[in-house]
């Protein structure tokens, strides 16, 4: 039924707008192209009749009335409709239709199947002389929409057929359960009586699996086509190699996030650093405005971690480290067995051309006890691998080999306004930013923020108050000293002779080139015995 009165908080031009509008309200419902279902799925902020909403208010916001009809097409396609400011699809079944107006289906369906399509060119379509056992193992609790989505053409999307499927249910209340025995699929179910976490229902999972390799599979995974294939070719094709993750989308939001639709979300992980809750933190490795398809992404590449959404493990090794670390709670868990598979001297690699959607967003909650957990989660994280990475950061950045972090050194540089030290510093800074590093000088004593991304601190003076800096907690300390400077407070020191070294802190004796004696005599100190 049409809402008449829901308009008579507007102004007269808008009332009188919109009446003109429901005059039409029939032939557009009779039109097919508007779907009342989909309306109210998508827009959370639709209330009372759908198409009431949309012909008076929707479409002024730019919503979709279904997915078989773009405004935006429809806009750009003919500018004089744009102009007058009129409802596309209202004009479309009024006026253009009987014109011969062309129409097209949304971009967000038009857009899913270029990428899907676009990706099988790049698929290796592996061949087995005999396809190992995978066994996938999915968590879920009240997920019965995403498990709909994830096991839709589950099969057919595959192009392998050797696989078990274990479900862990965490006391799911709809009828995720009875949807998952209605499968015509190898499945076995773990029916929770509690909300287990990440960690432990997988774990758990892993100990009934029949696999050589375990899946872990996000159950709001949207598959394409030959994604499995990729993932298991890709493991058995390259030695050293127990871990294997995948090109991970965003799909089609229609809410706020739409700016972030059909973007990567993952495509392997390296660290970026930060100085509150100190200093690591795992984010995509590409840049997420990448064509999905850049060269870059459609190849395998070695990376630290994978994210746990989608992630290929061979079950030996996964037994041998004792599975995933059940002290996290749905975070970190996966970063932290990639660091312990790099520790061991194993590969971990990102496959190119296994694409799914990830549908991340449904499984987040942006609540406290969210941000609470996720505390928690980074201080068990930092506790444990803080100074491991810590370390291979730092060295990384010395060698500019871009494999834990892409960021380039950052040196900064502290000395008094009027010193000796001009000819030297500037010597320094020009070799430094020879080799692709960052240099910052502070004169001002006074001056407390290093900032987020500083490394080294390397100082000429004592008279810098190391007490009330603004820095990262891993910030590598440098006093170059005579032993006329006090060297409290610092981790390192700095000597152009060897007796002015008191023995109190590790010491650096540069004999005649500054830059390249530090840096490599700096590297010895942190592989040999440096505590961050």
């Amino acid at each position: 039924m049409v809402n008449i009165f829901s308009l008579l908080s507007s102004s007269k031009s808008d009332v009188k707008s919109s009446l003109k509008s429901l005059k039409y309200y029939n032939e557009v419902s009779n039109s097919g192209l508007f779907d009342e279902e989909f309306y109210k799925n998508t827009y959370d902020d639709v209330s009372g009749d759908a198409l009431t909403h949309y012909l008076t208010k929707g479409y002024e916001e730019s919503k979709l009335p279904s997915l078989d009809f773009d405004p935006d097409f429809y806009l750009e396609t003919y500018p004089d409709v744009e102009e007058e400011d009129l409802n596309p699809l209202l004009h479309y079944v009024v006026h253009g239709k009987d014109e011969g107006k062309l129409i097209q289906k949304s971009y967000c369906i038009r857009r899913k199947e270029e990428i899907c399509e676009t990706n099988l060119s790049f698929l290796t379509n592996y061949e087995f002389d005999e396809e190992p056992l995978v066994s996938i193992l999915i968590l879920n609790r009240n997920g019965i929409h995403h498990l709909k989505r994830l096991f839709n053409d589950f099969n057919e999307k595959t192009n392998y057929s050797n696989y078990e499927i274990i479900v862990v249910d965490n006391a799911s209340e709809d009828e995720s359960v009875n949807f998952l025995k209605s499968l015509d699929l190898p499945i076995q179910i773990i029916e929770n009586d509690n909300n287990v976490s990440f960690s432990k229902g997988n774990n758990d999972a892993a100990k009934i699996a029949n696999g050589e390799y375990l899946l872990l599979l996000n159950n709001d995974i949207e598959p394409t086509y030959g994604w499995l294939n990729e993932l298991v070719g890709t493991i058995v094709n390259n030695d050293d190699v127990v871990s294997v993750g995948a090109k991970l989308i965003f799909p089609y939001y229609f809410n706020h996030k739409r700016e972030s639709s059909y973007m990567i979300q993952h495509s392997g992980d390296i660290f970026a650093e930060r100085m509150y809750p100190c200093c690591f933190y795992a984010v995509n490795r590409s840049d997420s405005n990448l064509d999905i398809f850049d060269s870059s992404l459609t190849r395998n590449n070695e990376c630290i971690s994978v994210t746990g959404a989608v992630n290929l493990i061979d079950k030996r090794i996964y037994d041998e480290l004792g599975g995933l670390d059940e002290e996290y709670f749905y975070g970190l868990e996966d970063v932290d067995f990639c660091l312990k598979l790099h520790k061991l001297g194993y590969k971990v690699l990102f496959a190119g051309n296994s694409v799914l959607f990830h549908h991340e967003s449904s499984t987040r909650a942006n609540d406290e006890s969210y941000f609470a957990n996720d505390k928690r989660n980074y201080s068990i994280f930092l506790n444990k691998w803080g100074q491991y990475l810590s370390k291979n950061l730092l060295l990384d950045k010395l060698h500019s080999q871009k494999f834990f972090t892409e960021k380039e050194l950052k040196i900064t540089m502290i000395d008094e306004e009027k010193s000796a030290n001009k000819e030297l510093i500037s010597d320094i800074s020009k070799k430094f930013n020879d080799k692709s590093f960052t240099v910052e000088l502070i004169c001002d004593l006074e001056n407390n923020y290093i900032g987020n991304s500083s490394d080294i601190l390397l100082s000429f003076t004592d008279k810098y108050d190391l007490n009330n800096i603004i820095a990262r907690k891993d910030i590598v300390k440098v006093i170059v000293s005579d032993n006329s400077l006090k060297t409290e407070g610092y981790d390192i020191s700095v000597s152009f002779n060897e007796e002015d070294n008191d023995g109190d802190i590790p010491n650096i004796f540069i004999e005649n080139d500054f830059a390249s004696e530090f840096l490599e005599k700096l590297e010895k100190i942190i592989i040999d015995d440096y505590e961050f």
